[in-house]
Formats: structure tokens, sequence, C-alpha cells
């Protein structure tokens, strides 16, 4: 498994340091290698890719089971659950020109059904949970590489990076009120107005923000080579001290992709096998 996300091994000394966190830790018993879980809300289901983001498949927490939803490429690529965790969105091709022509399909997991949203923006994605529950989606402006949010109501815009560089991978606080951003290596917390400057809260890649909307949960990995992951651990951000805690300290293991569900469990693949892991967090 790899990931586009490389970091070279000296950023690590730039961040807080502390004793692991993780207890009861426990591989699930899934056949192949998958990569990027994102648990449901109510932690019955997962949704897992496989290498270069190929494809969209659906794990069963409780009886292990993996289904494949989509075998599109790229549709892996970014994906999100609805609130009540009966439905989930992801991006699929639809013509030969990937990012010129996907839409954001939908699967129902009561009814097995799934729905093309034509006309609906991929990159809202992992934002866009549905028009019944969203009311602003963030993304990126590929034009611009600024990080940009819509009102769906209004279908007003505006840019919520104003400061200078290129931004990418903006996620959506629960609460609608704030947005993670990446800029390069480093991550930063926006109020989803735009009205004021980012607040730098740590380096690596984030992928999932608490429940409370205190924490974020992400990973920084090296590369000896510069191309290829020799290592990665996962770290916890706390948005409003800035401060960042190391939460796994494995050779073995390389920790990516994590999630939280629940209350104080999270889910993480390895980038070394592909295998899913499930844990709990100490906050």
């Amino acid at each position: 498994m790899k990931t586009k996300f490389l970091l070279a091994s000296t950023l690590i000394s730039s961040l807080t340091m502390q004793a692991q966190e993780l207890e009861h830790l426990k591989a699930l018993p899934v056949k192949e290698s998958f990569s990027n879980p994102v648990a449901s809300p109510d932690g019955n289901f997962a949704l897992l890719t496989k290498e270069h983001s190929q494809g969209v498949y659906l794990l069963d927490v409780k009886k292990n089971s993996v289904k494949l939803i989509s075998n599109s490429s790229g549709s892996g690529y970014a994906y999100a659950w609805s609130q009540n965790s009966s439905t989930f969105y992801f991006r699929e091709k639809n013509k030969a020109d990937y990012h010129s022509h996907a839409i954001i399909t939908s699967y129902n997991i009561k009814n097995k059904r799934t729905k093309k949203h034509n006309g609906t923006n991929p990159n809202w994605l992992p934002s866009f949970k549905g028009f019944e529950e969203n009311k602003t989606v963030v993304y990126t402006n590929l034009s611009t590489l600024k990080i940009e949010a819509k009102d769906l109501e209004t279908q007003k815009s505006w840019v919520i990076t104003n400061d200078e560089g290129q931004f990418y991978n903006a996620i959506l606080s629960h609460n609608g009120k704030k947005v993670a951003v990446h800029k390069g290596a480093d991550i930063y917390i926006y109020d989803i107005d735009g009205k004021s400057a980012g607040i730098k809260i740590g380096t690596g890649m984030a992928t999932s923000w608490s429940q409370d909307d205190k924490y974020l949960i992400g990973f920084l990995d090296e590369s000896k080579d510069g191309h290829s992951v020799s290592n990665s651990d996962l770290y916890l951000f706390d948005v409003e001290s800035g401060k960042s805690k190391k939460l796994t300290d494995t050779k073995d293991i390389y920790e990516m992709f994590p999630c939280f569900y629940g209350d104080n469990k999270v889910m993480f693949s390895d980038d070394k096998t592909g295998k899913i892991y499930i844990s709990e967090l100490k906050l």
C-alpha cells in the first residue's frame, strides 16, 4: 500500500511526542489488503478502498465481511456517511477523464440501491453527506488551490483560506464551524466564514474529527528514498491548544488513515500489510 503523502523523518522532531495512548489493539480478520477506513457514525460499518483508491468496499464490522460496492478507478478517493449511517456517498468515474467527468454516487445500505447525483460537484466530498443534511460544503478550488465553502441553499460560495499558499484536503468539523486544511506538510484550522487567518496545529495528515470537535486524528509517515513509505505513526491534534500527541510508536505496523467512531474508538489501516485495526483511545 502507498500514499501520496510522504514526509522526511526530520519533521518528526518538531512534534510533541508522548506515550502511546491506544489500547486493546485488534486486527480485524478481513481477507485481502485495504486502506483508508471511514467508519459509519454508528460504528457498525466502514468504507474501505484498495491501493491507488481503487474501488469502494463496505465492511460489516460485526460480521467481519467485506462487500464490493464499486470497482471504478479512483472511486475510493473520497467518501462520506450520512449521519444516520444508512447511506454513504462516493465519487465514480463517468467517462474516460475521471477528474472532469466524475459524479457523486450514493449507496443505501437498507435497500442496497445506488443513485447517481448528476450535477453535484464530486469535489464536495468528503464534506457532502446529502442535501438533506448539508447546508454547507467545503472543497479545494482546483484552479486556485484555495479552500472554498458553498451554501447549498443560497448557492453562495466564498474563500476560506485567504492566506498565501496552496491548500488541499479540507475536513469540515461536525458542527460545521471549523475546517481543517493542509498546506504542505502542515495542518491549519480555519473558521468556516473565512474571515480569520488559519492557526497551525501540527504537522502531518489529519483525517478525522472527534465527535465533540475538540480533536483531530491523523498520521505522519516517513520515507527513506522519497518514494516508498518506511514507517508511519498516528497522532492526535488538540484543536484548542495546538499541541500534538504521538499515539503509536511501532516499526512493524505502518499506521495510516485513522478515523474516529463511537465515543473513544479508532479504526486505521496498516500501509505495510493492508490490515484494518480497531482500538480504544484514551482522551
